[in-house]
């Protein structure tokens, strides 16, 4: 129960992050390297931290009550279950922090644009790193029993008092609370459509399972809407911030160009994934299924991530700490339904 949402949680806060990093980069309030950087980039990383205190403490608190309601876990489970959550995603920014920071620094040194190069790659580096965390977590647990339990704690306790030392050093900055208050209103949204999801979509994943070809390929065809929704969001929250992207739903003729290369780049991605499918079902079927997936979803989940940006912009919130974490969730949760769905029509 606890690994699919501390996993969202995680790409939740990356999307955070990559977001505001790479808006960053293209307005000048980061600069492109690890070591003697701005103000704003150390305030953006301990809001990050912060961030991942407060939400994976919060979810901790959600999984338990889910699961003493529903399987009745027992109230002594709960401090384990939160230092559960706490250490992987402590374990998890620490490293996670870093590696999407020299993503970006790196593709914009080299002249590539980090609002389509960044989310893409970190998000899987950080999905792999935090089921490593997720793995060393539980490992400790229940191989080293109440030692394991210890040093959890410890864990738990020593990430809650570098997040308050940090606070401490940013906390009179208006910024860095913004992006607290606002970044964890979407982690909530993410939690809550993830879960909601999760409970709807728990029982449509069983046609899913009916092929394994497909069922290896899915979560790369989430990963590949999910991306081209974000790579175009992206682009646009830096737009808004540059001043160079107007406010308003019919600006995006002016990204029709952008769209099309967008759309284009994820049709190629799951033409490799329709043959894969081919491969292993040995059906046409299942091929199209794919394709459709592919028609049905992605530009849904590419206007859904701009309006998202005009929204909040408008609103006076900063986009980029909405638009990623939503937008994933949204294509999680739509290409299950598509897909599923397309089984359940017996088109494939």
């Amino acid at each position: 129960m606890i690994f699919p949402v501390v996993l969202g949680v995680r790409g939740a806060v990356n999307g955070v992050l990559s977001g505001r990093l790479t808006t960053g980069l293209h307005t000048g309030l980061v600069e492109a390297s690890l070591r003697g950087n701005t103000r704003y980039y150390r305030m953006l990383l301990s809001s990050v931290f912060a961030l991942s205190l407060v939400s994976s403490a919060t979810i901790g608190l959600i999984v338990f009550s889910i699961g003493n309601v529903f399987y009745g876990v027992p109230l002594g489970d709960l401090p384990f279950i939160i230092y559960a959550c706490v250490t992987i995603n402590a374990l998890a920014v620490f490293i996670t922090a870093p590696i999407t920071s020299l993503l970006g620094f790196l593709s914009y040194r080299r002249g590539m644009d980090p609002d389509i190069f960044v989310y893409p790659a970190s998000s899987t580096v950080a999905d792999i790193l935090a089921t490593v965390c997720y793995v060393i977590t539980l490992s400790l647990v229940f191989w080293w029993g109440p030692a394991g339990r210890i040093a959890i704690a410890l864990v738990s306790y020593g990430f809650c008092f570098i997040a308050l030392l940090l606070t401490v050093l940013f906390g009179k900055e208006r910024e860095y609370w913004r992006t607290i208050r606002e970044a964890l209103m979407a982690v909530f949204a993410v939690g809550i459509i993830e879960g909601l999801s999760g409970a709807v979509l728990s029982g449509v994943k069983a046609y899913i399972e009916r092929y394994p070809s497909i069922l290896v390929i899915y979560p790369a065809l989430i990963d590949t809407v999910g991306d081209a929704g974000s790579i175009f969001g992206s682009l646009s929250t830096t737009r808004l911030a540059l001043g160079t992207l107007d406010a308003r739903m019919g600006a995006i003729k002016g990204g029709l160009g952008e769209l099309l290369q967008v759309e284009i780049a994820a049709l190629m991605m799951y033409a490799i994934y329709s043959g894969i499918a081919f491969i292993g079902e040995g059906s046409e079927a299942c091929a199209l299924a794919i394709i459709l997936v592919y028609l049905i979803a992605t530009l849904p989940i590419i206007l859904a991530s701009f309006s998202m940006a005009i929204l909040t912009f408008t609103r006076g919130l900063d986009p980029d700490n909405f638009v990623i974490p939503i937008e994933m969730a949204f294509a999680d949760s739509l290409v299950t339904s598509v897909l599923a769905m397309l089984v359940y029509l017996r088109v494939v």
